[in-house]
């Protein structure tokens, strides 16, 4: 996979987004920031498969073969990122780690974080599935960076179960000029 340089440039902006929005003097939660930047990575995943959806509300489930095909990328990128910063991750040690809680859920922290990454997405010029993918990136970092407080097995399935969800959610709405503008279907009168 070719990643360009505003894909690294924004990976480099969501890791500090996250630091800065996250933490109390860049001192963070582990799980909670390596699950927030997948949940990003996953919700926009979701938004590049344009689903039409009728009745969609933030917080339900979507399973999709979208979802089932993309999402797995972005696990294994995650993993390609680990190993190319010299993490290497043991298939039976990741298997026996348990996942880490968050301090936030889902909606929460797509609430929180959504709509300023979309702005860097949308400074970046990149589109939705170029952003899981830098999103993607920045939680591998994360993982590296939280290793001495979280093993990186168990940073790694936090990961993977975060991507899942973010995936296979409808996110709330984008409020940043990256999100489409619905038009309106009614007229008013002057």
């Amino acid at each position: 996979m070719q990643i360009t340089k505003q894909q690294h440039k924004a990976a480099q902006e969501i890791f500090e987004l996250i630091a800065k929005e996250l933490g109390k003097n860049r001192a963070v939660h582990p799980a909670t920031v390596i699950s927030s930047a997948a949940r990003l990575s996953g919700s926009f995943m979701f938004r590049s498969f344009n689903l039409q959806l009728a009745n969609g509300s933030p917080g339900d489930v979507v399973l999709s073969v979208e979802a089932n095909e993309k999402g797995p990328l972005l696990i294994n990128f995650t993993g390609w990122m680990l190993s190319s910063l010299g993490i290497d991750i043991d298939k039976k040690e990741l298997e026996d780690s348990p996942m880490a809680e968050s301090d936030l859920s889902l909606l929460d922290s797509l609430k929180l974080l959504q709509n300023k990454a979309s702005e860097i997405m949308s400074m970046n010029k990149l589109d939705y599935e170029q952003m899981a993918f830098s999103c993607a990136m920045a939680t591998a970092f994360l993982i590296k960076e939280c290793q001495h407080d979280l093993a990186v097995q168990s940073g790694f399935n936090t990961a993977i179960y975060s991507f899942i969800e973010g995936s296979k959610t409808y996110p709330p709405e984008l409020s940043s000029p990256a999100a489409p503008r619905k038009k309106s279907i009614f007229t008013f009168w002057k």
